[in-house]
């Protein structure tokens, strides 16, 4: 979730809060990637868990990647089933103008029905059969310091892959867009719709998004392909399905994908990617509220 308005480079070099958000967590995304870097140089491996540290898993990789596609469509299904009402006026359409916009609760709803769907049927594949998706609390206060710290390290980067995808687009004369819920933030007033935003961006967003991508999905890509390509695949589809809202966010949200999925790995547990998905939305929400003068 970025902001970015239509007029591309110039409105991204007034974003002021977002500017200073930078400054401040470019001294930690300094400290982290020379840490990488020594990693690199030294030829050794990245501090990931051995395949060992991961419980047994009651069903096979194929099992998990149809899930994470199921689950999906039944987040397109809840959707698609909303704007067929709002056709037939039986429920209420957009707070702004933008036809690519829900209301915040079909937005809500798209994020419950799977969540829940998935966690019944993790149910079903019986005990202890979440641990495998990476539901689990583990050590919660190291969870909490990784996410906030993969927050501050990964926003320089991101942001510096939002300026050169904005000019590159600009350069081609692509689409650029905001998304439907900082279009909302920035149009209107209504505290009751505010607050569903807000809940949806910084909660739901961030819990529903980290158990299908960092739970469901990279537990599956795991053991079928190895955890390096499975960092890499499924930050690369978090970043592709954001492409019919905000075209210009894939870049920073593939190296956002990857923060989100290396945490998620190193400790076994979706608390860590929670955080700084939660983080990095809510940033953009406030700041966007700021801006528009809220």
């Amino acid at each position: 979730m970025t902001q970015v308005q239509p007029d591309a480079v110039g409105e991204l070099a007034s974003v002021w809060w977002l500017w200073a958000a930078v400054a401040v967590c470019l001294p930690v995304c300094i400290y982290v990637f020379w840490h990488i870097g020594r990693w690199w140089v030294t030829s050794l491996p990245l501090p990931l868990p051995l395949d060992r540290a991961y419980p047994a898993v009651p069903y096979p990789a194929w099992v998990g990647l149809a899930l994470f596609v199921g689950l999906q469509g039944l987040a397109v299904v809840v959707a698609s089933v909303f704007l067929a009402a709002q056709d037939f006026g039986l429920a209420a359409g957009p707070v702004t103008g933008s036809a690519k916009a829900l209301p915040p609760a079909a937005i809500v709803l798209a994020h419950l029905v799977p969540l829940a769907a998935g966690l019944l049927l993790m149910r079903a594949f019986g005990r202890g059969a979440h641990r495998t998706v990476n539901i689990r609390w583990g050590n919660v206060w190291a969870g909490v310091r990784l996410g906030v710290m993969a927050f501050a390290a990964i926003l320089p980067v991101a942001v510096g892959a939002l300026v050169v995808s904005v000019a590159a687009l600009t350069l081609v004369k692509g689409p650029i867009e905001t998304h439907p819920l900082l279009e909302t933030v920035a149009q209107t007033r209504d505290p009751w719709v505010l607050a569903m935003v807000g809940v949806e961006a910084v909660l739901l967003a961030p819990v529903v998004e980290e158990f299908l991508y960092r739970g469901v999905l990279l537990t599956a890509l795991v053991r079928a392909v190895g955890p390096i390509a499975a960092l890499v695949v499924s930050s690369a589809l978090f970043a592709v399905v954001h492409v019919p809202a905000e075209p210009q966010a894939v870049p920073p949200l593939f190296f956002l994908g990857m923060a989100l999925a290396y945490t998620a790995y190193r400790t076994r547990s979706l608390v860590a990617p929670v955080i700084t998905h939660a983080l990095f939305n809510g940033l953009m929400v406030c700041g966007t509220l700021v801006g528009a003068g809220g």
